[in-house]
């Protein structure tokens, strides 16, 4: 009867710390959730000026998986954000592609990759082997030209992948 009445004590004991805790974080959630929202924004509107400046970006239609927005900038073409899984989890880009079908920038938004592995692919030198392209590109062990980034074949995959999904949006579009 005591074993009985120990194991229900704690049972009590621990619901009630979790249901503390999870609360606890629900507010914190609660009190964050509009300043982390307008953070985001800022560095996606950031990464559209980066990856192709221009004065007003329309906002464009879409039904493609992968892309989460797209934008035509002004007449000088297009800001595409996508989305790829990598190793660590999602992998939030802007690509820019230029009224001439060529990639004109990546910046990459948010990702969860492994620190000095994966997490490399927001290095400018990484993120420079993309411009200029204008058709399906692939890492070197696939037959491709872009380096991967050492240690991380998942993550460069994962970017090009990105890079190629706005592209093919781009000339769907265009």
């Amino acid at each position: 009867m005591k074993d009985y009445k120990y194991v229900l004590r704690l049972t009590l004991t621990l619901l009630l710390i979790t249901a503390v805790v999870a609360g606890l974080l629900g507010l914190v959630n609660y009190l964050t959730e509009d300043k982390i929202d307008a953070l985001t924004r800022e560095k996606a509107e950031k990464a559209m000026q980066d990856v192709l400046p221009a004065a007003h970006y329309e906002p464009i239609a879409h039904s493609m998986d992968g892309v989460t927005e797209a934008y035509r900038a002004d007449d000088k073409g297009y800001v595409v954000r996508v989305n790829e899984n990598g190793f660590g989890g999602s992998i939030d880009m802007m690509v820019g592609v230029g009224a001439d079908g060529k990639v004109c920038g990546v910046s990459i938004i948010s990702h969860s990759e492994t620190a000095s592995l994966g997490a490399n692919c927001v290095r400018e030198d990484f993120r420079a082997q993309y411009l200029g392209a204008d058709s399906a590109l692939a890492v070197k062990k696939d037959g491709g030209t872009i380096d991967a980034l050492t240690g991380a074949t998942v993550t460069s995959r994962a970017v090009t992948r990105g890079v190629n999904l706005a592209l093919e949006f781009v000339k769907e579009v265009g």
